[in-house]
């Protein structure tokens, strides 16, 4: 049984990224409930006087996590003027909208497209720029608040992050049986972040993309339940993803689609940031079925609606962080990203829906209202590729005390390359 565990590791998150969520972000002075509109201009360089700093979560004060959980709560009971939903739900409908509707691209041979922020190259620029936006939503709230990252490889994050003091615990009151390794306990979240305690899902957003069913008003977690159990991420699998040079290798090993042994050995598969999903959501898979079946049991782990769990952030926010650490290690600019030859929304200079002017026009689907439940863009908040691929030009950097140490693994790689090709 271990063995086959083992096997179905190698392939458990590609139900995972087969389904997955975005919106505008509202930029006043203060927080209030009239109509907002935000975005800012790609093409002014040097507009941010000051950095963001955004901080690895086992370095965040006491009082840095009151602010954070505080800032998103509060943005979960504000409900815009002409909107149906809060400013928090708008973001889980566009991450939604972004991987369950088809999209029509006017004028585009390739015009229609399903998944237009995971499993090809707008993985990182989207998402990007969607967090960008949610941290602009909170700094509405509390201008110091910034996005914490969670480093996989840090054996301390989960402590820090499930905790009643911040992001709440596992969950509680279901126990699952999992055949030669034991009982494991999950389901509905306690705490802060509890439907009691004003965490309410909308349950037209939270559904299973292939069942359509909702999946309730709870978050739900089933923290390291097996096969999904193994943490920290090892900090060699993570050097190796950004030791690749090639951005068509980069992007789906750390997305977590591939990984590439030291040989260059690429194996598919479900890992780093895939992995994560299942790691919080939780995975249950049936064995005597041939394909094997998954199945996401907890928030986390239905990729479109992931956002509804407030550790979607963090997690998010470590992937911008590695992606930033790569370009930052020689991959910098249009040259390390595809000017062509991938779906519409992924080339170089193709215009990110939902931030494309109308360009795009979504289709109904089993979704229900979704389409009635995403707000409104301006026709002028146009952004592409190109327009994020300095993230200091949208006016943050990260705070990781680790580049020194890694600057000299990938030196060291170098020189190994140069002398095997000398």
């Amino acid at each position: 049984m271990k063995s086959l565990l083992k096997s179905v590791k190698i392939l458990i998150y590609s139900v995972l990224l087969v389904t997955t969520s975005a919106l505008t972000v509202f930029a006043h002075d203060r927080l209030d409930h009239r109509q907002y509109k935000y975005h800012w201009n790609h093409n002014l360089p040097g507009q941010y006087t000051h950095l963001a700093v955004r901080k690895n979560v086992t370095d965040l004060t006491p009082a840095e996590k009151t602010a954070f959980v505080k800032a998103i709560k509060t943005l979960k009971t504000v409900i815009p003027a002409g909107s149906k939903l809060s400013i928090y739900d708008q973001f889980v409908a566009i991450h939604i909208g972004a991987t369950r509707l088809i999209h029509n691209h006017k004028g585009h041979s390739d015009g229609s497209v399903q998944e237009l922020a995971h499993e090809n190259a707008a993985f990182f620029p989207w998402h990007r720029e969607y967090i960008r936006r949610f941290e602009q939503a909170l700094q509405t709230v509390d201008p110091t608040v910034t996005l914490p990252y969670w480093d996989w490889t840090d054996a301390k994050a989960l402590d820090v992050i499930f905790n009643d003091d911040f992001l709440g615990s596992n969950g509680q009151g279901v126990t699952i049986k999992v055949p030669n390794q034991g009982n494991f306990t999950g389901g509905a979240v306690p705490g802060a972040f509890s439907a009691a305690n004003g965490w309410v899902m909308n349950p037209t957003l939270n559904i299973d993309p292939e069942t359509q069913t909702s999946l309730g008003t709870s978050l739900v977690r089933f923290l390291r339940l097996p096969p999904a159990s193994d943490y920290p991420v090892p900090k060699k699998d993570v050097e190796r993803v950004l030791s690749l040079n090639n951005y068509s290798l980069f992007r789906p090993a750390l997305e977590g689609f591939i990984s590439v042994d030291e040989r260059g050995k690429v194996t598919p598969g479900g890992f780093i940031h895939n992995y994560i999903h299942g790691l919080v959501g939780g995975v249950q898979i049936d064995a005597s079925t041939r394909p094997v079946k998954f199945k996401g049991l907890g928030t986390m782990s239905n990729i479109p609606s992931s956002p509804y769990d407030p550790v979607f952030w963090l997690h998010h926010a470590n992937a911008d962080r590695l992606w930033a650490e790569w370009q930052e290690n020689g991959h910098q600019g249009s040259d390390f990203y595809p000017a062509n030859g991938q779906a519409y929304g992924h080339n170089l200079k193709d215009l990110m829906w939902p931030w494309d002017g109308g360009m795009s026009t979504p289709k109904a689907t089993p979704l229900g209202d979704l389409l009635s439940l995403l707000p409104n863009f301006d026709s002028s908040d146009l952004v592409r590729p190109i327009d994020v691929l300095n993230h200091r030009n949208l006016g943050y950097i990260y705070k990781t005390p680790e580049k020194e140490t890694r600057r000299e693994f990938y030196q060291k790689n170098s020189e190994l390359r140069s002398q095997n090709s000398g």
